[in-house]
């Protein structure tokens, strides 16, 4: 039998290093359009590719080192070589991640899928510290307070103004503010976050600027006999706080003590 002869494909055309082009990622209308770098490739396959950046790097404060930004490109323009970005989520390092929670406390989390007022959906990762191990209905009542004041600014907020809420901890303080009265809490952070669907159509027709103020948002607080803060329960936070600082005060001493003895 005679065997089948093979086909030959086509060969393709080497892409050389010449033929690509250097393009400036532009970021969206949520973070002024900055440029958050440079990527090079031609304009097919420049579009899809994800960038990483640090929140430092638009906002020049060391608080915001522990942020990393992800964009993806989904436009490259190769006459003034630039490509537009969209914002597809961020996180924070572990090391972050693990500092807020400490020695006896409860770390209580939850995980969102939101709908803007634009259709954007975005997954969500909150999470909140309290100083001490709070009683399990007490986590509860604190974890609807989370859920229910996300959804009310997902309501009200088109995506820009959204991510502009998420990633300057808008959302932590107003969940720090009704959340305390249950239980105090020693922080509350938006830790990650990811873009999950993108509507037909295209982006917003109205931005609004990142110093416009956001509504307060009450949450009607339904509380229960168990999640009620017993009253040999109750913690002074300043006290704490001056208790902790005695505490670091003391060991302090006792390390300079043990190095002059050394010396002796």
């Amino acid at each position: 039998m005679s065997q089948k002869a093979r086909k030959k494909s086509p060969k393709l055309r080497k892409v050389s290093f010449k033929d690509k082009d250097w393009f400036t990622v532009i970021s969206p209308k949520s973070f002024n359009f900055k440029p958050i770098g440079e990527i090079i490739g031609i304009e097919n396959t420049v579009i899809g590719r994800t960038v990483e950046t640090l929140l430092y790097d638009f906002t020049n404060r060391y608080e915001d080192i522990s942020l990393k930004l992800k964009f993806r490109v989904v436009q490259a323009n190769p006459e003034s070589n630039q490509a537009k970005a969209i914002f597809i989520g961020h996180s924070y390092t572990n090391d972050y991640v693990r500092s807020l929670i400490g020695r006896g406390s409860s770390k209580i989390q939850t995980i969102i899928n939101l709908t803007t007022k634009d259709n954007y959906i975005f997954r969500l990762t909150v999470i909140c510290t309290t100083i001490k191990r709070a009683r399990s209905s007490q986590q509860i009542v604190i974890r609807k307070i989370m859920r229910e004041i996300l959804r009310e600014f997902a309501k009200t907020l088109n995506h820009e103004k959204f991510i502009t809420g998420m990633i300057h901890s808008e959302f932590s303080n107003q969940i720090l503010r009704i959340a305390k009265t249950i239980y105090p809490l020693s922080n509350c952070s938006v830790i990650k976050s990811k873009l999950v669907n993108i509507p037909e159509g295209g982006e917003d027709k109205v931005y609004i600027a990142e110093d416009e103020t956001f509504e307060v948002v009450e949450v009607e607080v339904k509380r229960t006999r168990k999640s009620d803060i017993k009253r040999t329960e109750r913690i002074n936070v300043r006290k704490l706080g001056q208790s902790k600082a005695a505490v670091k005060e003391d060991s302090s001493d006792e390390t300079e003590s043990i190095e002059d003895t050394s010396e002796e």
